[in-house]
């Protein structure tokens, strides 16, 4: 059996090792992510169960825009890692393995057309592969996805493996992609490699080496500066603070014409966001509050090293105040997790005005409702933004002095990825104050600035030392002493 070495960068080394049924692996270009894609399909391959003729028998597609982005890029690829295990057959645009126990079909298949398209969601497959693809309509990914597993049949065996992979560079704010890329479905997995430019940046080993240079050690300092030639030498030419470097090299999403993040230079998903928080014991529990008919809260808590911890965002749509806190927040805040724990409501002061109806204001209802809440000590917009940017923008410990709870605030990081941005005026001028208005998401009217406003206020109180007076209030709330007893009760 013919062979090779290969060391797969940490993140694709993350990708190839997921269990999950599509996994996208997104980065710089250069990084290695086709070489990834190449090796993980050939493994699946040999490890498929052999049939009752002792043959491995798999059947992929490898889908792109066009065939000649097909041949220019992938086609190389294989031909260069795979030489000697397989041939490539023109008159089918198929890549055949053909080596040991292994008989696999890789079959090229562009999305030029209708008759392209109509060709691919036929085929029975054991898994595919979406080069680069965000040049592809993502309306393509489910009917793909149900093509998958079904080969080999009868004879031949089941699939060991079935699923499919994407490698791709990074997509423009607010596009399909992106919103998949940060929102990705249950059965999915993301793995987004570091910036080119970052001390972290993968597969300078082999990027832009000489013949002196490649001689050298794996990770030798002069074989890693010459690696990183290859980045600087794009920033030259294109400007370090191009909308090209950010997706390209730094591995970032790209700016949408129609706007800007509000956060785009200070908040890094892979830096903030984490898979889970820990509520600290002893600690109140601060809960950032919007108002109105979307009343949103977000569930926050400040540790003992003044880290600003968010772990759940609590979601109302067109609903009243008290309706939301008894059937939404409540429930939240008597959950296991946050049981016995003290907590304090932040909100946007202007819910200290009556209403128009009745003489209760939003915090009035809240203090009925049980609540101690407190007024932020401002609504305006720019020192709201600067108190969530410093968060940002600090570390504690080397780490973040922020950390997001992803998988339970999940509009939250979809907003600070892209989705609550400036947008701009007909003349093409920023706007000063942050989009309020609906965004349609998946055909579904969504708007980011509800659960920002409550991380915003969160921010005010977190991080202008109002906590521990928040703290002591409580403490004095819930242990009022008792008028002292006279002794002559006692005879």
């Amino acid at each position: 059996m013919p062979g090779f070495n290969y060391t797969a960068p940490p993140t694709c080394a993350k990708f190839m090792a997921s269990s999950a049924f599509g996994r996208l692996v997104a980065g710089p270009i250069g990084s290695g992510k086709t070489t990834a894609c190449v090796v993980e399909l050939l493994r699946r391959s040999i490890e498929q169960e052999r049939a009752k003729d002792g043959l491995s028998y798999t059947r992929f597609a490898v889908v792109r825009q066009t065939l000649k982005q097909l041949k220019d890029t992938v086609l190389k690829d294989c031909t260069s890692w795979l030489g000697g295990m397989g041939h490539w057959k023109v008159s089918d645009n198929t890549f055949h393995l053909d080596f040991d126990h292994v008989r696999s079909e890789w079959i090229f298949i562009p999305l030029e057309n209708s008759e392209d398209q109509a060709r691919l969601l036929s085929m029975q497959l054991t898994g595919a592969w979406a080069s680069e693809c965000i040049e592809m309509d993502i309306g393509v990914v489910a009917p793909i996805s149900g093509r998958l597993g079904r080969y080999p049949s009868g004879e031949r065996g089941v699939p060991t493996w079935h699923g499919m992979i994407a490698d791709t560079n990074m997509p423009t704010e607010l596009t399909p992609w992106h919103q998949f890329m940060t929102d990705p479905p249950k059965d999915w997995q993301v793995f987004t490699q570091p910036s080119g430019l970052s001390p972290a940046a993968e597969n300078l080993n082999y990027l832009a080496q000489t013949a002196e240079t490649i001689k050298l050690p794996i990770d030798h300092p002069v074989r890693i500066a010459q690696g990183r030639k290859y980045y600087d030498r794009l920033v030259g030419m294109y400007g370090e603070e191009s909308n090209w470097i950010r997706r390209y090299v730094k591995a970032e999403f790209g700016d949408d014409p129609s706007g800007l993040a509000v956060y785009r230079e200070s908040f890094k998903a892979s830096f903030h966001v984490v898979d889970s928080t820990m509520v600290i014991p002893g600690y109140s529990i601060l809960v950032g509050q919007d108002f109105g008919r979307n009343p949103w809260s977000l569930i926050c808590q400040v540790d003992h090293m003044g880290r600003l911890l968010v772990h759940e965002e609590v979601s109302a749509e067109n609903i009243g105040l008290e309706k939301h806190v008894n059937e939404s927040l409540r429930p939240r805040l008597l959950s296991e997790q946050y049981l016995g724990a003290k907590v304090a409501v932040v909100g946007d002061p202007s819910g200290v005005a009556k209403g128009n109806v009745s003489e209760e204001s939003n915090f009035d209802a809240l203090k009925r409702l049980g609540f101690p809440c407190f007024p932020a000590v401002t609504n305006d917009i720019d020192p709201r933004l600067r108190a969530v940017e410093t968060f940002f923008g600090r570390q504690v410990n080397g780490g973040p002095a922020i950390m997001i709870n992803g998988p339970k605030c999940p509009m939250l990081v979809r907003g600070l990825a892209g989705g609550y941005r400036f947008v701009r005026t007909m003349g093409g001028a920023l706007k000063a104050i942050p989009d309020k208005t609906d965004h349609v998401v998946n055909g579904k009217a969504i708007n980011f600035s509800h659960v920002q406003d409550c991380l915003q206020y969160a921010a005010l109180v977190a991080g202008g030392g109002m906590m521990e007076v928040i703290a002591r209030q409580l403490r004095g709330k819930q242990s009022k002493k008792r008028p002292p007893v006279s002794a002559a009760g006692w005879t």
